[in-house]
């Protein structure tokens, strides 16, 4: 005859297979690389602001700060500077500025420099190229650095 199993027990039970069980914690998502803005000399405007692989960045004069007008078919030759979430911003020792993001209409943060959003230029084939500068789009040359002599 088996007899009924107490509630001391049962929680008994329960309490030992738990105690066996190792815990499970969500693995934590590892840390993107820094993300550093470099400055580059460019023959035809001083130095400016670059991505890490020496891509000028340009910003749009129509965006006011934190503000992202340029999607959609803008982005087919202007290319937001994009960063995952949490990835510390980098300039380079001795410029000043900040580094910053703003959030895309889309999803996605856009990384901006002192308030203005970066992107590259589709048709800036080397490092150094500067062909997408306009009346609207220009280079962003750091504060503390000298332009150019002629510009």
């Amino acid at each position: 005859m088996q007899r009924p199993m107490t509630p001391f027990l049962a929680a008994l039970a329960v309490a030992s297979c738990m105690a066996a069980a190792p815990q499970q914690h969500p693995a934590a998502a590892p840390t993107p690389p820094p993300l550093t803005v470099m400055v580059e000399y460019t023959d035809n405007l001083g130095r400016v602001l670059t991505t890490p692989d020496g891509r000028t960045l340009y910003r749009y004069d129509r965006e006011d700060a934190g503000k992202v007008l340029c999607v959609s078919t803008c982005t087919d030759t202007h290319k937001p500077l994009l960063t995952r979430p949490g990835t510390e911003l980098r300039l380079p020792p001795g410029i000043v500025g900040t580094l910053g993001t703003v959030s895309l209409p889309d999803g996605g943060d856009q990384v901006t420099y002192d308030g203005s959003p970066l992107y590259t230029y589709t048709a800036d084939k080397q490092p150094g190229d500067t062909d997408g500068v306009t009346l609207h789009w220009h280079v962003i040359q750091p504060r503390n650095t000298p332009r150019a002599q002629g510009n």
